[in-house]
């Protein structure tokens, strides 16, 4: 019995000495370790969430810098972030957001005869954006080449007002006119910038101003939907153009005279008229007086077009085509050739009309062909002079045809290259213009 109870001790013990006493280090380190996988799965989950939400992001900018009159883009994506973005516990974003454009180009124009040749690198445009939120109704808005300095009241969807240096809502091209909204590298004639002008052969029609043209004053606009449709509506006070016997392309932080430009814009987009399509249209109108006497008065009248064919080329492009009309008659008061003190009261009637096809390949390359036309029609001067034995009208018109390929870079930057044919009247000498050019956004 007793070889029995021995045997039972010694196999007690054995079973022991098989089963050590748990290590607090062991556990430590095991229990990091899972700690540590758990919180890498999380973290791939996050990167793969936030690629998501940049691809998404991505496709609503882009579908978004291609719709009628959506200057609120930083609102809608700052909403869409917001709605979209995972939780977390940091601290809220800040309401100031800074960003900024630099413009670098590329011109070589060559001028038809004995004209002088252009070869030249510009800075085109460099500023900095500043826009901060006040709440969700209230924004201000400042960039530093003077282009924007506002205040914004979103009151609802159907009413928003903005006041200060605003732009001026006049036709579907100007309120798309900043370097990084629009994809052409050249603006249409009709509100060709001083970088795009080299030069202006006389009694030849020139624009009607020039983009981006922003004014002082206040700008009332709103939107109506029905279902996916959109109505977009706009009513602006402004200090209006300035000139002197003739109107000029721009405007003065302040009025030249006592009275005030006024006008209107109303756009209609029909979001599926036709499958895969989206088709929009709209007209404007202003008026106002130039001169600093608050005499003579020009006006305004402009109806333009958007239609829309997307998934095409696999799904992955779109065929967008764009036209506008401008019809600008004002009055004049040339000095007579001979006596500059003395002064003859005319008339003279610009009109316009550009067609530009954008054919996007894909998210990365477009191509684009534009067909620009402008007439002036008016009587003939000579250095700014009119001869009072001559003053019967006649028609001045200008063509230019361009083509350009578009190269958008997943950084952001966008570089463009662009061949543009001038045809000039009254024996003005063609020319011939390549151009390229990188816009930075940051």
């Amino acid at each position: 019995m007793a070889r029995i109870a021995g045997v039972a001790v010694l196999l007690a013990a054995f079973a022991t000495a098989q089963d050590p006493p748990e290590d607090p280090l062991q556990q430590r380190v095991e229990r990091l370790e899972r700690e540590l996988a758990e919180e890498r799965a999380r973290g791939e989950k996050r990167e793969q969430r936030l690629a998501e939400l940049e691809g998404a992001l991505e496709k609503a900018t882009d579908a978004l810098a291609r719709a009628q009159d959506r200057r609120d883009l930083e609102a809608e994506i700052d909403a869409y972030l917001e709605r979209k973005a995972p939780v977390s516990g940091d601290a809220a974003p800040s309401r100031l957001s800074i960003g900024g454009v630099l413009v670098i180009s590329a011109r070589f124009t060559d001028l038809a005869g004995n004209a002088p040749r252009s070869n030249t690198f510009q800075v085109e445009e460099r500023y900095l954006r500043f826009v901060y939120r006040f709440s969700d109704d209230v924004t201000a808005r400042y960039y530093t080449d003077g282009s924007l300095a506002e205040l914004e009241w979103h009151h609802a969807e159907w009413l928003r007002f903005n006041v200060g240096q605003v732009v001026v809502p006049f036709g579907q091209f100007n309120a798309r006119s900043f370097p990084d909204t629009f994809d052409t590298l050249s603006r249409p004639l009709l509100y060709l910038g001083d970088e795009d002008t080299f030069t202006q052969p006389a009694n030849n029609p020139r624009p009607v101003f020039r983009s981006i043209y922003s004014d002082t004053g206040i700008v009332a606009s709103g939107n109506r939907w029905r279902d996916a449709d959109q109505l977009y509506y706009a009513f602006f006070v402004t200090n209006g153009l300035v000139g002197t016997s003739d109107l000029a392309q721009g405007s003065g932080f302040s009025d030249n005279n006592d009275n005030k430009q006024i006008g209107a814009r109303a756009a209609y987009t029909l979001a599926n008229p036709w499958e895969r399509s989206r088709f929009g249209f709209g007209v404007s109108w202003m008026t106002g007086k130039y001169d600093t006497a608050n005499s003579l008065s020009y006006r305004m009248y402009g109806a333009d077009f958007v239609w829309v064919l997307e998934n095409l080329f696999s799904g992955e492009g779109s065929l967008t085509v764009r036209g506008e009309y401008v019809y600008a008659p004002r009055e004049i008061r040339p000095a007579v050739v001979g006596d500059p003190t003395t002064f003859l009261n005319e008339a003279s009637r610009v009109q316009g009309a550009y067609l530009l096809v954008e054919v996007r390949i894909d998210s990365l390359w477009m191509v684009y062909a534009e067909s620009d036309w402008m007439a002036r029609k008016g009587p003939q001067l000579t250095g700014g002079f009119i001869d009072p034995s001559n003053t019967a009208d006649a028609t001045a018109n200008l063509f230019r045809f361009a083509a350009g390929v578009v190269r958008k870079f997943p950084i952001g930057i966008v570089w463009k290259l662009e061949y543009a044919f001038w045809d000039f009247d009254l024996g003005a000498p063609d020319a011939h213009r390549f151009s390229t050019q990188l816009v930075v956004p940051f």
